[in-house]
């Protein structure tokens, strides 16, 4: 929800932690209620193909778990920020543990543009990624014409890893930065 917040808010009158705030409280206040059916619930399995590791356990395999239980391991929410700058744009948040990767990422993609020269849906959307974690990085995925004589095109990738781009400045990871924050 904090990075939905960031995400969604307004520009702060300063970058003053109560400014920020504030307009973080703006966006919370306007979310509205989620519905039942804007919502994946679920619970992993085993994967019937692993042969050895983590996979071969499903929740239920843990001895410590009840063989009934129903407790869900991962959630998506479809989550709707009702005021006028988001009207219509669905906010998509998920989670889960046993996943096949562990990231805290934004991905905002894109609407089609009306009028483009390919036909509607032909193309992937243009997306920007904000991976918080691991390895922070901005980068944004587009198509673009490839090189030469043609029309044809490609998903492009512009990255910046902020790894490979500050080579000798140590960073903190998200928890680090958290306690320094405190």
């Amino acid at each position: 929800m904090q990075i939905l917040t960031l995400v969604a808010m307004e520009k702060p009158a300063s970058l003053d932690a109560e400014d920020i705030r504030d307009e973080k409280v703006k966006v919370m206040k306007c979310i509205k209620a989620v519905r039942m059916e804007d919502v994946v619930l679920g619970q992993y399995v085993s994967d019937p193909k692993a042969i050895s590791g983590e996979a071969c356990y499903g929740y239920l395999d843990d001895k410590d778990v009840p063989q009934d239980s129903v407790t869900p391991t991962y959630a998506l929410a479809v989550l709707k920020v009702n005021n006028e700058r988001w009207d219509g744009v669905p906010f998509i948040l998920r989670c889960g543990k046993a996943l096949n990767e562990s990231k805290a990422e934004v991905r905002i993609q894109f609407k089609e543009v009306s009028g483009d020269i390919y036909p509607e849906g032909q193309l992937k959307r243009t997306e920007l990624v904000i991976r918080v974690q691991p390895n922070e990085a901005v980068y944004i995925k587009l198509m673009s014409k490839k090189p030469g004589m043609g029309f044809s095109v490609e998903e492009t990738e512009l990255d910046l890893t902020y790894g490979y781009r500050y080579k000798d400045v140590r960073l903190p990871d998200a928890y680090e930065r958290l306690f320094l924050e405190v």
